[in-house]
């Protein structure tokens, strides 16, 4: 019982601190030093009362969008339009990774060189040797995997192996993502956020290391951690990558369940599970009865 009274004090918490945020931000920035506010900062992001204001913004957000169906459509609507956007851009990192693949492999393997040199008229722009820009490019990898991972879902691009979906009406495939989302996928989002956040703090900021149980730290400056090799060797990006990708899935997870929310209750609409941006990213939901024929977004 005191267990379950825990939980709903914090449960409620989580509403009273979303609505006293911004006297939270204030008190914050009123903090004598800035180790005060970079100790409570990175503590913050993991903590159970960040959690539970997470919580109460999505129950309102699908409390309001419930009793008024047109809000849902543009939270659902602006949200993934974010993850779309930021997709988009990271998308062009493919195209990155192939030119510099192929100035390796020519200043290597034709040239016989250790190193690119690009110095229009003189001035040095950029010399670096050819192992540090092939560790590189498995940076641009990550930024690929994570910020475009939920671009790719909102377009429904990723594998599905599955032996029942498939064969399921069109009304359960809608059960089942509204499960799914509610029961795996948010909360492995969650933990995922939970477990990268103090690897992420850990590698950026000199402090008392922090791990998940952690209940207090303590910042002492910058240092961004470095693998001490001649490759690339900025080893906080990666990490940091990890809190990105969290962050955004969570933020795709909340979005489809949302989603997932207007087709049950919009019943007598053709509402599609993913959307398609053939017609651009700034095109609307389309409410269609079911014989009418149905427009990508």
């Amino acid at each position: 019982m005191e267990a379950l009274g825990s939980l709903l004090l914090n449960f409620v918490m989580g509403f009273v601190n979303l609505l006293i945020l911004p006297w939270h931000i204030y008190n914050w920035l009123t903090l004598d030093t800035l180790k005060l506010k970079m100790n409570a900062l990175t503590f913050y992001g993991m903590s159970h009362q960040f959690f539970f204001m997470v919580l109460a913004l999505v129950l309102i957000l699908i409390g309001v969008g419930i009793y008024k169906r047109t809000f849902l459509q543009k939270v659902v609507l602006t949200l993934e339009g974010f993850n779309s956007k930021l997709g988009r851009g990271a998308a062009w990192f493919a195209l990155i990774m192939m030119i510099q693949q192929v100035m390796i492999i020519a200043m290597g393997q034709i040239f016989r060189g250790n190193e690119l040199v690009f110095a229009p008229l003189g001035l040095n722009l950029m010399s670096e040797q050819l192992q540090w820009l092939s560790g590189q490019l498995k940076f641009y990898n990550a930024i690929l995997i994570a910020i475009a991972s939920a671009y790719t879902f909102i377009e429904g691009g990723h594998v599905r192996v599955d032996l029942i979906y498939a064969a399921c009406k069109r009304r359960t495939k809608n059960w089942i993502d509204f499960f799914g989302t509610l029961f795996l996928f948010i909360p492995s989002t969650v933990m995922l956020w939970w477990f990268a956040w103090p690897i992420a703090m850990n590698t950026m900021f000199a402090q008392k290391p922090m791990n998940i149980w952690t209940t207090s730290t303590r910042w002492r400056g910058l240092r961004f951690e470095t693998s001490g090799t001649a490759e690339f060797s900025w080893v906080w990006t990666f990490k940091f990558m990890v809190l990105v990708f969290a962050a955004l899935m969570f933020i795709c997870a909340v979005t489809f369940l949302l989603r997932n929310i207007l087709i049950l209750l919009e019943r007598d609409k053709n509402i599609p599970t993913h959307y398609s941006f053939e017609d651009g990213p700034d095109a609307g939901i389309s409410l269609h009865t079911e014989d009418t024929p149905q427009h990508p977004l």
